[in-house]
């Protein structure tokens, strides 16, 4: 039973905990919203700590009241397991935007809160890099706590695999120090399900030279009678994908275009010669639109997709996004096109406008290169990842079409998958995949383990649990 059920109340026992002036604590109404509101949670108080002793206060009031709560620094999860937080204190770490880069060291050290659109300047900069995430609004330490794939994983492996030291607040409100010297136990847990074990507050990750100056950033822009050609193109790299090579394709309903497209963005890491002769056969399938150019490393993101998040662009909240998320070994392109052509039928309905159906081709040489039984995070043989993210007003006829729609999808591809059990990226998961599939079989009971000894009352316990759902 929870000790504060009304918000009045709750925040009253927050302002007796005598913060730091600069701390505000607020009502709901007042709090900045996810990146989804599907299946969100709720609160009943907002508290925008400003020092690290003023989070670890509401931990260790949270977890002694047994008052449910979520620290948010990106805000971009969308777990549907996070509905089950009712009535509790979301601790917004949106204070905590801190970038610190080192040359000489090659390290850099973020706040907890920080997005990846804030680490960019600074590292090209400084003519530095990381095999940072795709999209710019996802906050860097959720990525890395997960994994955090890249087009980058071929050179620099995962994000997580870059992490050297954090410091954080347990649940029991005590700030400490985590690395692989000092409770390197959880240091391991940490890279790959560290959601489950406190709130970063501060984390240092190496950094690679930037090598070279320039990369070809290409855009495709195709009609939906191109989908099978561009799949039997991405099937001559089932599991050769070089490792300076990278595909992310979006295909939706733009009725501004003319209706659905796909659109395909190619990243090479290397001369603008090399690149274009993996490119041929994309240059020769007839796009409607295309652009190739050669861009500084801290430009992709933004240029990507012909610029769509270029200047100007500002992180969107409070929509419905309903994700769910694959992963395949193998390219089977039968599967792929019959998805694509059944997707392609659903979205023409004007209440799925937004809906975006990704694939994910990132190499994954300095990925496997990595130890498996180094960190928590398990599947790194994974050669495509796809997230299907349904956008509409939320009725219950609609959700249960496209939730039955959205699972038939995942089990078709796990058929074809190549994996047996099956596997998925966990910050890809939707929320009722059995923790084996995100976490495997052989970490569960270490990642058990660990959370009975730092967080035993579960107060981390409502993103991908651990525990069958």
């Amino acid at each position: 039973m929870m000790a504060y059920s009304v918000g009045g109340t709750l925040i009253s026992g927050l302002q007796a905990l005598n913060l730091s002036s600069g701390t505000q604590i607020e009502l709901p109404s007042n709090h900045t919203e996810r990146w989804s509101s599907y299946r969100a949670p709720s609160y009943s108080a907002i508290v925008k700590p400003s020092t690290d002793e003023d989070v670890a206060a509401i931990i260790k009031y949270a977890t002694n009241t047994k008052t449910p709560f979520l620290t948010t620094g990106g805000g971009h999860g969308f777990s549907t397991t996070l509905e089950g937080l009712h009535d509790g204190i979301s601790i917004d770490l949106s204070n905590f935007r801190d970038v610190k880069l080192d040359t000489a060291r090659n390290t850099l050290t973020i706040s907890g809160a920080v997005r990846f659109e804030d680490v960019i300047g600074p590292l090209g900069d400084g003519k530095k890099q990381l095999p940072i995430g795709s999209e710019n609004c996802v906050g860097m330490v959720g990525a890395a706590l997960g994994g955090g794939v890249s087009r980058y994983n071929g050179l620099h492996g995962m994000l997580l695999d870059t992490l050297l030291s954090v410091k954080m607040v347990t649940a029991s409100g005590e700030i400490i120090y985590v690395s692989n010297t000092t409770n390197a136990d959880l240091f391991w847990g940490l890279r790959g399900a560290g959601f489950h074990f406190g709130t970063i507050l501060e984390a240092t990750f190496s950094v690679f030279d930037q090598s070279p100056e320039q990369v070809l950033l290409a855009d495709f822009l195709f009609a939906p009678n191109a989908s099978r050609t561009i799949l039997d193109y991405y099937k001559t790299f089932d599991n050769v994908l070089p490792a300076e090579l990278s595909f992310v394709s979006l295909s939706l309903n733009a009725p501004t275009l003319g209706g659905s497209i796909i659109l395909v963005n190619a990243v090479y890491t290397g001369p603008r010669e090399e690149g274009e002769r993996y490119l041929q056969p994309l240059l020769q399938a007839s796009p409607l639109r295309q652009n190739l150019t050669m861009v500084p490393w801290a430009s992709v993101n933004a240029a990507s997709f012909f610029a769509i998040e270029g200047p100007g662009f500002h992180c969107p909240t409070g929509n419905v996004h309903n994700v769910y998320g694959s992963a395949v070994h193998t390219f089977d392109v039968p599967t792929f096109q019959t998805f694509y052509e059944s997707y392609d039928a659903l979205i023409q309905s004007p209440e799925l406008a937004g809906t975006v159906y990704f694939i994910e081709m990132f190499p994954k040489q300095a990925v496997e290169q990595v130890p498996g039984e180094a960190t928590a995070y398990p599947w790194r043989n994974i050669t495509t990842h796809l997230l299907f993210n349904f956008a509409y007003n939320v009725t219950t006829d609609l959700d249960e079409r496209i939730n039955g729609f959205a699972r038939q999808a995942r089990d078709n591809f796990t058929a074809v998958s190549g994996f047996d059990p099956p596997q998925l990226y966990v910050l890809y998961g939707h929320g009722d995949e059995d923790p084996t599939t995100l976490y495997s079989a052989a970490n569960l009971p270490r990642l058990r383990d660990l959370k009975a000894k730092w967080d035993p009352s579960n107060a981390y316990g409502y993103n991908y649990p651990l525990h069958d759902i």
